[in-house]
């Protein structure tokens, strides 16, 4: 996140198109939002063949819902109660470091002092030209 605050710019959308998918999020009032899991960080969607893979994808995971799952519960659920290897083996999925569960909150924006902190990087960089 560090990099998206310095140079928005740098970091624009690709030219490849596709999907991200995630699986086992859910909202409810209780506990709050949670995001599901990042199974698929990337996948193009370009062919036919594409929106296939997508197609036989999904069916894959609703086949292992419908084997695995206990009554009442959810994909999350399932995911957290079997574990996300077991899950992502069970698809046939290779585990990719770019998985992520909780994304990572900003450790590096603090707003007090702002002003004096950005005058402080101002002099610094004039003094570095």
């Amino acid at each position: 996140m560090h990099c998206l605050n310095v140079m928005p710019g740098a970091l624009l959308p690709g030219k490849e198109k596709g999907v991200t998918i995630l699986v086992g999020g859910k909202s409810v009032l209780k506990i709050g939002a949670t995001m599901g899991t990042v199974i698929i960080p990337f996948m193009k969607m370009e062919s036919d063949e594409d929106f296939e893979k997508l197609n036989d994808l999904s069916r894959n995971i609703l086949d292992f819902f419908a084997e695995n799952a206990l009554e009442h519960e959810r994909t999350g659920e399932m995911i957290d109660r079997i574990g996300l290897v077991n899950f992502l083996e069970g698809l046939s999925i290779e585990v990719d470091p770019n998985m992520i569960l909780h994304p990572r909150s900003n450790p590096y924006i603090r707003m007090d002092g702002w002003d004096e902190e950005a005058e402080k990087w101002y002099e610094r960089k004039q003094a570095a030209a």
